[in-house]
Formats: structure tokens, sequence, C-alpha cells
């Protein structure tokens, strides 16, 4: 009953928060980022054409969307967010062909397309919320997908909070009200309120899904249980698998938990028992991989026109130590100063690692590496801040390890030495989020962004993106003339 509260108020809070602060015209930025835009257009071309591809809509969303350099669209150049896919055959083989195969078949193989460029799972996830719309005959137009677009956001984040209060109530706090205090920092002290619960990021289906394979193999990893689950093996390995083609940074803790998984079943499980753990876990696996070899090969035709693809030999640009600690403490996308209260992550894991009860400890002790690791390897990214988004986009895969670090702390006698000021901290992080629910609009990263090659910009204090906002406010005020030199 608790799950389902906390799914219906979570949903309220996100979609209609966005709702208003947009209907009333204080934030008309309906659709956060263009990387979003392939994904609101998935459900419509699957479920009008059956197919991946965004043909039919390409025109419509590159006059509202174009590549920078090509505003009126006299170049031919593709926007970042769309792969070209060309024909395979030329024009004569294919008229030779056309009446020896199929129509779908001729399409794929003699037409060029247009896919998006980042992982579809996002997209796919919404098809259910866009069925009944587009059956009553909906208009395909922006502000109607934008509108369905926040309702899966959000859909996807409540059912992770969902799935986070299960997990903390029935195996790490084991006391409702200590839950629903976690639970709560997670969907609202983070930017999973600000951000990834307002558009399709693929983020938002990457938390569902590691929070859900967590708890399949809860029973293994916070209990030590020597009772198999089979059904749940398999399910834990389908939703790693589906965590990896919602977003590739999910490989990073599955390759960490996965020998944590077994070393903990060979310690308890009998050989047979064993030998059937980790055929199921891999075929769950093997399973999520041949859907990707499938819709490859189907619509991609390549590995080389997947999305990340291309950048995985060149965009390691960013010097060390700068992106890591641009991750965890720039003013403009520090995960410390968007949610501070994550400082009590850091406790946690002090304390895991003070209290040397490794045997226990286990899973906080790999989500101690998880995060170190991802912030690491995330932080050589040329983008590591995320682009054009509100906060600590980068590090949204590792909230839910963030989050659960706080249970060894919420769980000591610390805590109650310390309650204030982490109630104090859990209110500011509220507010930051609030904050980007009703600013963000892109204006600060056009009048400071100057890109990955000058990240200047990104540790500016004075023109922070808080600062700025502030400085909004007492413009409408008639404080202050303009908030930055270039505003109006």
């Amino acid at each position: 009953m608790i799950f389902f509260k906390i799914v219906a108020f979570s949903f309220i809070v996100y979609f209609f928060s966005w709702l208003v602060v947009n209907r009333l015209g204080i934030n008309n930025l309906a659709i956060q980022s263009e990387d979003t835009i392939p994904a609101m257009f998935i459900p419509v071309t699957v479920l009008k054409e059956g197919t991946l591809y965004a043909d039919t809509y390409y025109e419509m969303i590159i006059r509202m969307y174009p590549h920078p350099d090509d505003k009126d669209y006299q170049l031919g150049l593709i926007p970042f967010y769309f792969k070209k896919i060309n024909p395979q055959m030329d024009l004569e083989s294919c008229n030779n062909l056309s009446s020896q195969v199929k129509s779908v078949d001729f399409d794929i193989i003699c037409k060029t397309h247009f896919i998006s460029a980042f992982p579809i799972i996002s997209g796919l996830i919404a098809i259910p919320v866009y069925v009944l719309p587009l059956s009553l005959g909906m208009t395909v137009i922006f502000e109607n997908l934008a509108l369905l677009s926040h309702l899966t956001a959000a859909i996807i984040m409540s059912l992770s909070g969902g799935v986070m209060y299960i997990l903390l109530n029935k195996y790490l706090v084991k006391d409702s009200k200590k839950s629903l205090l976690i639970t709560f920092i997670f969907l609202f002290a983070t930017i999973n309120f600000a951000t990834i619960s307002q558009a399709l990021w693929q983020h938002g289906p990457l938390q569902l899904f590691m929070l859900l394979y967590i708890y399949m193999f809860a029973e293994i990893l916070f209990k030590k249980n020597d009772i198999p689950d089979f059904k749940k093996t398999l399910m834990g390995g389908i939703f790693m698998g589906f965590s990896v083609l919602s977003r590739p940074t999910a490989i990073l803790p599955i390759m960490i938990l996965i020998p944590l998984i077994v070393y903990l079943t060979f310690k308890v499980y009998s050989k047979k028992d064993l030998l059937k753990f980790l055929v199921l876990l891999f075929s769950g696996l093997i399973l999520c991989f041949l859907f990707f070899i499938w819709y490859n090969n189907t619509y991609f035709l390549s590995i080389e026109n997947q999305g990340y693809f291309n950048q995985l030999g060149r965009s390691w640009l960013s010097k060390f130590p700068e992106g890591f600690l641009g991750m965890w403490i720039s003013p403009s996308k520090g995960l410390l100063i968007y949610s501070p209260v994550f400082i009590f992550s850091i406790v946690g894991a002090f304390i895991v690692i003070k209290r040397k009860n490794f045997k226990e400890d286990s899973f906080y002790i790999v989500s101690i590496l998880i995060v170190l690791l991802h912030t690491l390897i995330v932080g050589r990214w040329k983008h590591w801040y995320g682009g054009w988004s509100f906060g600590y986009r980068m590090s949204a895969d590792i909230i839910p390890f963030l989050i659960l670090l706080m249970v060894p702390y919420i769980k000591s006698d610390f805590f109650e030495r310390t309650k204030n000021i982490f109630l104090l901290l859990i209110g500011f992080s509220v507010l930051m989020q609030i904050m980007g629910v009703v600013f963000f609009d892109g204006i600060w990263h056009a009048a400071y962004d100057k890109g990955f090659d000058e990240t200047s910009w990104l540790w500016s204090v004075k023109d922070s993106e808080i600062m700025f906002n502030i400085r909004r406010v007492m413009v409408k005020a008639d404080l202050l003339e303009k908030a930055c030199d270039l505003c109006l």
C-alpha cells in the first residue's frame, strides 16, 4: 500500500510541478534538451508505422531543432541527436530488387533513414503512455509529445521511488519512517526531481532497472540467504541487461556487482544450485543482448551507427582531476553543491570503512567503489558536466548507490547527534531542485557555456547557475537591471 502511495504522490509532484510552472508562463521550456527528442518520437513511429525510423517526422523535428550550423536547412547537416542510415544498395540494384522483396525490406535496404543517436529504451518504455492518446487521434505535434514525455518520465521515476522504499524497508533500514525519509531524499532532494523526472532521459530507465536488479538479488546481497529463487535470478539478469541497453554507463556497476553476487552464492549454494543460478543470470543478460543484436541489425544496420560508438575513442578529453572534482564540487554542476545532503553518503562510506566489517558490509563496499570509479571515469569524458542540462546529470546514474550509502549513517548513533544538520541539508537540496523546475530554461547556458574546451565558466561562483538565478529574481523585483551582460 505504501508503495502505491509513494508512486502516486511523487508522480503528482513531478508532473504537476512542471505543468503549473509551464502553464503560468514562469518557465516555458517544455523540452529540457535535444538529447531527449528522439525518445519522444519512438513511441509514435512504433505505434503508427511499426518502425524505429523517424523519417516521417524528420523535417518537422529539424525545423524546430536544426543543426546549429545549418539553421536554414541548406547544407543537409544531421543534428547530433539523429543518425543517418544510408541505403545499402545503389539505385539500379534497388530498382531490380523492388519486385522481389517485401516492401518493408525494400524500404530498409534502399531508402535513407533517420534514427535516434542514443539508446532507444526510454522511448520504448513510453509506448504504453502513448497508446491511448494516439488511438484517439492525438495530433503529433511537439506540445502534445512534450506532455506525454513528461508523464512518462514522472511515472518512471515514481516507480523507482517505490522500489527504493521496498528495498530500504525490507532489507536495509527495516524502519518505515527512516525508509520513507531516505526515499524522499532520492525522489526530491536530487536531480531526479528537477531533471530526470522531467524528460525522457536515459538515466530514468537506468535507475529503475538498477533498483529492480538490486531488489532481485537482495536476498543474497543483504541476507546471505542460501535458498535460491531462480525466478528472481532470471529477472535480475534481464533487468541488468536492460539497464545497459538504457545507458552504457550501467556496465560499470554490473561488472562490479556480478563478481560479488557470484562470490556470495558460491559460499552458500550447493554446486547444482550455483550452476543453475549462473545459467539463469547470464541467460537474462544474453536475452537482452540478443534483443540489442536484433534491433541493431534491423534498424541501425551496423554497430557504428549507434550514437556512442564513434565517441568512444575520441571523447576522453577532460583533464584529471578537473572532471572528477567538477562532478563533485563544480559551482554549477557539482553533486555536493546541488544536493549537499550527499555529504552524508560520504559519512556513511566512512562509517563502513571505519568499522571494517567487510563481510557484512560487502554491498556498501562495492557501492563506494562504483561511485568512485564512475566519477573518475566519467570525469575524463569531455562532457562530464552534462551539456545543456540542470545540475549533475552525468552523476545521475549513481544516485541509487549514493542514496543507499546513507543507510549506514542513518542507522548509526551519529545520526541522532547530527539529525538537525541532516534535515537542514535535505531542505536545502529540495530547494535547489525546485529552483531547477522553476528556472532551468537554458538561458544560463546560452549566456555562459563555452563548451568543454574552456571550462572556467564551470568554476565561476559569481556567474554560477545559482547566482544567475538569484540575479534573475532580483531583476523581477526591480532590484537589478539585468542578470548578465548578454541578457536583455
